[in-house]
């Protein structure tokens, strides 16, 4: 690597947060709460739900208040009339409120963190729900590596959206943007943010997915191992 940077942006979900184990641990507590009979299908099906929400959210089609509001309707639905008594909406706020408790990191986020964090400006970058972010990363071990969190509702914006990052860099100081690298594993936000912002971008890329987008990360790296060495 020949540019020197000064600061990192690290996306939080699935990048140093262990999301899919806080979904599945959130999902489980809801359907136990409510008595809810589930199987792994009926999880997998949730997840795609919620996926599709969120990306439709990511491009700005959809509001967040929709989004929190459709995915338990839309779940409950496919069960037909067996849960049909049940509000999405309150089943939501109690999953929104499950997974604001659930802060587990990826293995080895931690100590990555701790080593760049005597280097370089560590900010955490994330789309999200305000209070569960924060929640989150306030509960977390990396909390002292990092010098502010953004989430996209806070900002009015979600990434890959240049009022997001206008709203970061706003922040932390526009003359840092020259200096600056984001690292998530999402090509369409996080990736498509940088580009967006005019910084630098990682790809955060562990499940070695095939990029068949026309986005062009600066760096990839496949593990915690290769971004240690791209940056130390």
């Amino acid at each position: 690597m020949s540019k020197i940077y000064t600061t990192l942006l690290f996306d939080a979900d699935m990048t140093l947060f262990d999301f899919d184990g806080a979904e599945t641990e959130a999902f489980g507590i809801v359907m136990a709460k409510y008595g809810i009979q589930y199987t792994d299908a009926d999880l997998t099906r949730y997840k795609a739900i919620n996926a599709a929400l969120w990306e439709r959210f990511n491009s700005g089609e959809i509001t967040k208040d929709y989004l929190q509001g459709a995915r338990f309707t839309q779940f409950i639905a496919t069960f037909g009339d067996r849960y049909a008594s049940l509000d999405g909406k309150v089943l939501n706020n109690a999953y929104v409120e499950a997974l604001s408790e659930c802060s587990q990191l990826l293995d080895g986020a931690a100590e990555v963190c701790r080593r760049l964090s005597e280097k370089y400006e560590l900010y955490i970058v994330t789309n999200g729900i305000s209070r569960v972010q924060h929640k989150r990363f306030d509960a977390s071990v990396i909390k002292p590596y990092f010098k502010g969190i953004f989430v996209s509702e806070d900002a009015g914006a979600p990434k890959p959206m240049k009022r997001y990052f206008d709203y970061v860099f706003a922040a932390v100081g526009e003359e840092k943007r020259a200096l600056s690298v984001i690292i998530g594993d999402s090509l369409t936000t996080d990736m498509a943010g940088g580009r967006t912002a005019g910084i630098d971008t990682v790809w955060y890329n562990p499940a070695h997915t095939v990029n068949h987008t026309d986005i062009t990360p600066t760096y990839e790296t496949a593990n915690y191992e290769e971004l240690l060495a791209l940056f130390l």
